[in-house]
């Protein structure tokens, strides 16, 4: 497991960071700043094209020229070294003295199969489906309503259920998101003295299979829709722990498995306005021991001005399914009027906190 700084430290490495960003702001006039925040978008349609063409694969083995990485890949000369040159500003690739180009630590986390790949969360955040569902912020704003719909034709869940290429692209990303948030989980949770973990709404098991990777003579179970099946299968069985999990097809706004010592959703309740994560908290409520406990990973979206991850994914969640991401008292409100009794949030080094509760009287 990588090493992970204290959340303190971490905290204040960010807040200095953040105010150096904001000096640097304040010494362009206002007009070049809005232009910088307005041409983000074409950082992430670059990586994404370097990613889906396999460029830094292509890099790998040392520097190149352009006319070899286009050789190699099968692109335009000149177009790929404008695409090189391009993602070099941003620290993606470093142009050497004689023209041939390299990897950077940024690009080598674009090379695909290896432990610390981003490239699937790349091909997530750029693939024309989802940029199409963010141009629909606007109209979102303007009534509400999530743009998922608008933009494909179809609610994201049907989305994800109906197209299979962007369904795997999806689920590819969550798994490498989990495993990135893990370490930072990791360091300020201890799972082992629970015997018995039930993940509900865990995809394709990447939480459990860490969980149960930390937790050597615990069991889990995985509470999923049936498409999920055989991705969970393929992961876990990868992991090593095909023995020691069970696969549950259930919807969890109707039951969950009674037997669980602790219950995990991570990423899931932001997925649903206050209703919605309200009837998912029930059904757990209703089916838990008392003595279980339920841990819910999700972002808390910190007060004041500060950059944090949860305010940009708050906007996220509201486009592709109306969901929200959700403030400390806004948790314990959403727990407590369902049944439980927060004992407490903690925070990590990452966005995700740890908010950790126990039945308490039912509502």
């Amino acid at each position: 497991m990588s090493r992970v700084p204290p959340t303190r430290l971490a905290r204040a490495a960010t807040s200095v960071r953040t105010t150096v960003q904001h000096l640097a702001a304040r010494m362009v006039p206002p007009e070049v700043g809005v232009l910088e925040l307005g041409s983000g978008f074409m950082s992430t349609h670059a990586l994404y094209a370097a990613a889906r063409l396999g460029v830094p694969d292509t890099l790998a083995a040392g520097p190149l020229s352009p006319a070899d990485v286009a050789a190699r890949v099968g692109t335009q000369p000149d177009a790929t070294h404008r695409l090189l040159r391009a993602c070099a500003t941003w620290g993606v690739f470093r142009e050497e003295p004689d023209g041939r180009f390299a990897l950077t630590p940024l690009a080598d986390r674009l090379r695909s199969g290896t432990a610390d790949s981003m490239r699937d969360v790349v091909l997530m955040l750029g693939d024309p489906r989802y940029q199409r569902v963010w141009a629909e912020l606007a109209a979102t704003v303007r009534t509400g309503e999530p743009g998922a719909e608008r933009a494909l034709g179809r609610s994201m869940w049907e989305v994800l259920e109906q197209d299979a290429e962007f369904g795997d692209v999806f689920h590819a990303a969550m798994t490498r998101l989990c495993a990135l948030d893990w370490p930072a989980v990791a360091a300020v949770y201890d799972f082992t003295r629970f015997s018995r973990v039930v993940d509900v709404g865990g995809g394709h098991g990447q939480l459990l299979a860490l969980v149960l990777g930390a937790s050597p003579a615990a069991q889990g179970v995985l509470v999923e829709r049936p498409s999920m099946a055989d991705g969970a299968a393929r992961l876990l069985g990868e992991a090593g722990l095909g023995g020691r999990y069970r696969f549950e097809a259930a919807s969890f706004f109707d039951s969950v498995p009674p037997d669980g010592d602790v219950y995990l959703l991570r990423r899931v309740l932001h997925d649903y306005d206050d209703a919605g994560a309200a009837a998912v908290l029930t059904t757990l409520r209703a089916h838990m021991r008392e003595r279980a406990t339920l841990l819910v990973l999700d972002g808390v979206v910190p007060s004041g001005n500060a950059p944090h991850l949860t305010k940009a994914l708050d906007l996220d969640m509201m486009l592709f399914v109306g969901g929200r991401e959700r403030t400390e008292p806004q948790w314990r409100a959403l727990l407590a009027d369902t049944g439980f009794r927060t004992t407490r949030i903690v925070p990590t080094v990452s966005p995700i906190s740890v908010i950790e509760a126990v039945p308490g009287r039912k509502p």
